[in-house]
């Protein structure tokens, strides 16, 4: 897969919604390296390989076709500023151009580009990444979830002559599929694909507010300056490490899940100002005191949990980090 970064709100929502018991939830948290404590980090990012063993999860324990049980989560609130920006908008046409312009601000891994035909608007949609059948199939779906809410906010009702290109083939719940997106659905189609009629581009939006759409797209404009940004960088690294199992990440998988080469990684952090290793030293240094001030644990324990080959390993490091501190 190449490097992709995703926004965990929507990981955390399908936890919310399907979790329903502990059970329930182990099976779609298995695998997939996020803990329960990551579930409350509003900024925490995943990557896209973590987002696809969710979706396995999912597939496994509640069968394809289960974004469709619950199209109320896919409704323009979901999709944080880029819902509001679409709504916002003035027109229907102005609010695809939102989605496909900013779309990234959500999803590093998800493409979307507009292309004018005689008759319509077409949005097309794909993964960045070689993904099986059954895993592109369940993005496409509630990506033509999302377009349909957003398209019945803005219309009032979601047209049944609004057009859903799957690059798949078709699936057993396909009959589900037609249902609950109401338009003309094809499967193994060249590409995936939401095509508007010409006839709904114009149409003013009852939602529509200059000031609340500038002022969203503003937000991802931020997101999308601060996304390569070396300070942004520095920070978002420091997040992955702060919720890494033991402070310790290669940098390969940190620049994968943050969406940058490795290359890419190392300037941005040369431009900050720090290097990869010092903000490792510097989250493993965090925990050390922390389990040393709570006195709970020995030296070798603490050693273990943080990665270091031996205790000698770890009462090293310590000297190095706390020398001249009246603290541990």
């Amino acid at each position: 897969m190449r490097p992709a970064s995703l926004s965990m709100s929507y990981f955390q929502l399908l936890v919310r919604r399907f979790g329903e018991t502990p059970v329930l939830r182990a099976a779609i948290l298995e695998g997939t390296g996020v803990a329960e404590a990551d579930l409350e980090d509003a900024g925490a990012e995943i990557s896209l390989a973590q987002q696809v063993r969710q979706i396995d999860n999912m597939n496994r324990v509640l069968g394809e076709g289960w974004a469709l049980t619950a199209p109320e989560l896919w409704r323009p609130s979901s999709h944080g500023p880029l819902g509001v920006a679409a709504t916002s908008a003035a027109s229907v046409e102005e609010a695809l151009a939102v989605l496909a312009r900013y779309a990234r601000t959500r999803s590093l891994s998800h493409r979307f580009r507009l292309v004018r035909e005689a008759d319509a608007l077409v949005l097309e949609h794909r993964v960045a990444a070689d993904l099986l059948p059954a895993q592109r199939r369940t993005f496409v779906e509630t990506f033509f979830l999302s377009i349909r809410a957003i398209l019945q906010a803005l219309l009032g009702q979601a047209p049944d002559d609004v057009r859903y290109q799957f690059a798949v083939p078709e699936p057993h719940h396909a009959a589900r599929v037609r249902e609950v997106l109401g338009g003309e659905v094809a499967y193994d189609a060249p590409r995936s694909a939401v095509t508007v009629p010409a006839r709904y581009l114009k149409a003013r939006s009852p939602l529509a507010d200059p000031a609340l759409h500038r002022y969203a797209c503003e937000q991802m404009d931020l997101k999308l300056r601060e996304t390569g940004a070396p300070l942004g960088v520095r920070a978002r690294v420091e997040r992955l490490l702060a919720r890494s199992g033991a402070g310790r990440l290669p940098a390969a998988a940190a620049a994968e899940t943050l969406g940058l080469s490795s290359r890419t990684l190392v300037r941005r952090l040369a431009e900050a100002g720090i290097s990869y290793r010092e903000l490792v030293d510097a989250e493993l240094k965090a925990r050390a005191r922390g389990h040393l001030e709570a006195g709970v644990l020995s030296h070798a324990e603490i050693a273990d949990r943080l990665g270091f080959a031996d205790a000698t390993g770890f009462s090293r490091a310590c000297r190095r980090w706390f020398r001249g501190d009246q603290s541990p």
